[in-house]
């Protein structure tokens, strides 16, 4: 009675495996998001703030300001924008959390600044 119970769980074992191996996935390339994103010297003006985890953005940023301002998310900046400048700034959200989006003045923290939430 043993035998044939472990008999029928090997058969059954062996049936599912064939299955399993063939559908491994590895990490598909993901699809580049262009997000807008405009600086004024009192706002951060960003279309989409909640962004699903692994998705590739890349921001497109205008500044409207009066200063020469650069932009940092999470570990990537931009160079110093000039007023009405235009710059391109792509970003890999691997990780879930929040984090700043903001501006900066002479290589300093200055300026808005704004939250993007990566769930």
């Amino acid at each position: 009675m043993r035998v044939a119970v472990a008999l029928a769980v090997a058969i059954a074992a062996l049936r599912g495996a064939p299955f399993a191996w063939s559908t491994l996935q590895t990490t598909a390339p993901g699809i580049v998001y262009t997000v807008p994103a405009v600086l004024t010297d009192k706002a951060i003006d960003v279309t989409e703030t909640e962004i699903p985890r692994g998705a590739v953005i890349r921001y497109l940023i205008v500044n409207r300001g009066s200063r020469p301002y650069a932009v940092q998310v999470s570990s990537v900046a931009t160079h110093p924008i000039p007023p009405n400048g235009r710059a391109r700034l792509e970003v890999i959200w691997n990780h879930r959390g929040r984090f700043v989006f903001r501006t900066l003045y002479r290589g300093k923290p200055a300026g808005p600044r704004r939250l993007i939430s990566v769930v």
